[in-house]
């Protein structure tokens, strides 16, 4: 009988060690895991060769990890709204503090993946192509790492349709005004 109460209460402090340095793991993961979600305008002055102006309303989220201040690294997906297309970005993203505290906080931020063309014609194959941006904001801190941002950059998105069997490639080069918040 001893024997089994002794194997019991080492059964007992073994997994509740193991719970609590589980659970110190997925702390510390909590505090490294960051978001940022962001809305915003593409805005541009050149229009497309059919003369449709394709200023952009654009959505976007981000998921990942924060290595430090300086470095965080991410997962992204988004949509941009054309005048006459809609893209998907599935993108990977990398961000940073340029300065360490205070209330606001420049950041830079690029982002390079591929933009999946959502739109839909039977007599039109809409296709996607490479998409990357680049560019700096700052950060409103609130709480301790969360708070709102505002961010200003350059975003293309590489795209290109079929018609009557004529290839038609569109690159879209765009300035990009986005506020949002970050976890």
């Amino acid at each position: 009988m001893k024997i089994i109460f002794t194997f019991f209460i080492v059964l007992v402090l073994g997994l509740g060690n193991s719970i609590a340095q589980s659970y110190t793991f997925s702390d510390t993961l909590l505090r490294k895991f960051g978001h940022y979600t962001e809305i915003g305008a593409l805005a541009t002055t050149r229009t497309t060769p059919d003369n449709v102006t394709t200023a952009a309303f654009s959505f976007q989220m981000v998921n990942g990890y924060r290595f430090s201040r300086r470095l965080f690294a991410g997962m992204g997906i988004g949509a941009d709204l054309f005048a006459t297309e809609t893209i998907i970005p599935l993108f990977a993203s990398f961000r940073g503090d340029i300065l360490k505290k205070g209330e606001f906080i420049p950041y830079y931020f690029i982002d390079f993946g591929y933009g999946f063309n959502a739109t839909r014609n039977e007599d039109i194959d809409y296709r996607g192509g490479i998409a990357a941006a680049g560019g700096i904001g700052f950060k409103i801190n609130l709480i301790h790492n969360k708070g709102f941002l505002v961010s200003f950059g350059y975003r293309f998105q590489q795209a290109s349709l079929v018609r009557d069997n004529i290839f038609e490639n569109r690159d879209y080069n765009r300035l990009a005004l986005r506020a949002g918040f970050y976890l």
